[in-house]
């Protein structure tokens, strides 16, 4: 059985996200992309029904988080946003959190989820947390920029087989950690960070399977660079599989 899980996002933009849709295929499951409308994002008998059906959720990678949803004014760098599309995908966040379908997020997805949670986002990292990592390196796509640290007993470190590895990094915001509980961000456990401390990978240990990442696996899961050996695939492989069950 292909289990029909839902990519978060707008439907004129097959293109951009054609790469989430073929991990997803890659990996035995059967992806539509999709956005709740204004009624069903505000209304949760109406997201309910939007989500019946569907056996599990990707919230993929795009523009910059609104500030505003976690207290903040602009800053100066603030890239581009969208709020329809914050609006969509908060709302499926919040009943992912509260609820037990399972789910991937990566980078903006990543972000979406901590602040969904409770937490809150470095708006522009080179400004406000430097760091002689570079942490955006958007071509190619696959190019192994740092290397990334599992929690150790995580599921991230369970589905990877390592705790340590290589992975590929082109964004300018992340999310911030909790200053009396640096483990966590909001209700999320922190599951990975880079040498410099910057949270890499977020996880619910008591839900099914809510596994977030700031990095791009769906580049490398097909990548000629090393798409044998590195655990993307096998991060989409766990995802469809508890979408199956």
């Amino acid at each position: 059985m292909k289990p029909s899980i839902l990519i978060v996002g707008p439907t004129n933009r097959s293109g951009y996200f054609g790469p989430y849709l073929d991990a997803v295929r890659g990996a035995g499951g059967d992806p539509v992309l999709d956005l709740p409308g204004a009624a069903a994002s505000a209304d949760g008998d109406a997201l309910r029904t939007f989500l019946d059906g569907y056996r599990g959720v990707l919230f993929p990678g795009g523009v910059d988080v609104e500030p505003r949803r976690y207290g903040e004014e602009p800053h100066p760098a603030l890239g581009p946003t969208d709020p329809e599309l914050d609006e969509g995908q908060f709302a499926v966040a919040r009943f992912v959190l509260a609820g037990n379908l399972p789910a991937l997020a990566i980078c903006r997805g990543l972000q979406v989820l901590g602040v969904a949670a409770g937490g809150a986002l470095y708006q522009d990292l080179p400004s406000q947390r430097r760091s002689a990592l570079r942490h955006s390196i958007p071509d190619p796509k696959d190019f192994l920029a740092h290397r990334v640290f599992a929690t150790e007993g995580s599921r991230l470190e369970a589905l990877s087989g390592a705790l340590d590895f290589e992975v590929n990094s082109r964004h300018h915001q992340a999310v911030r950690g909790d200053a009396e509980y640096p483990g966590r961000v909001g209700a999320l456990a922190v599951a990975a960070r880079a040498r410099d401390g910057l949270i890499e990978g977020l996880e619910l240990p008591s839900h099914p399977f809510l596994v977030a990442v700031q990095w791009h696996p769906e580049n490398l899961a097909a990548s000629a660079v090393d798409a044998a050996a590195h655990p993307a695939r096998s991060l989409f492989r766990g995802f469809v599989e508890a979408c199956r069950k």
